[in-house]
């Protein structure tokens, strides 16, 4: 599993960034380089020969040095680059699914919005057809108190759809 997970990673370190560590090392030896020489100048009152003496002396420690800082600084930012992807992949995540809880929430709404208004329609249907009976009943009732002959037909309740 580890295997596959390797394979399937691509390598964070490329052609730029290995620029870049050169860049980053010239500039870490040339601070060192600079520092020691002034160093050697100014504080310990060398004259420029002998300060470029020392430099010579101790060019391996300085490599060593900016080296070592190249290091940690191309670890470091190679460490806040993986953080960088990281959070970047948990973003798209959250977003995914927030999206597909809309659109399941939606679809959800819309069944259910389907549902409640058949079930509200058929509801008022049938409370006018109700109402409809009871009105022709008054006017069949009233005829017929009145010894009236009462001809007009019961209404007729509408087909429900669904059926």
């Amino acid at each position: 599993m580890e295997e596959q997970h390797r394979g399937n990673r691509s390598s964070i370190f490329t052609v730029r960034n290995a620029e870049n560590a050169m860049v980053t090392f010239t500039i870490f030896a040339l601070f060192c380089l600079l520092s020691l020489f002034l160093h050697a100048l100014l504080i310990n009152s060398l004259s420029f020969l002998h300060a470029l003496y020392n430099v010579a002396g101790n060019i391996s420690k300085i490599m060593s040095a900016a080296t070592m800082l190249t290091i940690f600084e191309e670890g470091a930012d190679i460490m806040f680059q993986r953080i960088r992807d990281t959070l970047k992949k948990e973003r798209e995540i959250k977003a995914q699914a927030i999206a597909e809880g809309r659109a399941e929430g939606r679809a959800e709404g819309i069944t259910e919005g389907r549902a409640e208004g058949i079930t509200e329609g058929r509801a008022e249907g049938r409370a006018e057809v109700y109402q409809a009976v009871m009105a022709w009943n008054t006017r069949r009732l009233a005829a017929e108190a009145r010894g009236e002959r009462f001809t007009e037909p019961p209404p007729i309740p509408p087909q429900d759809p669904s059926s």
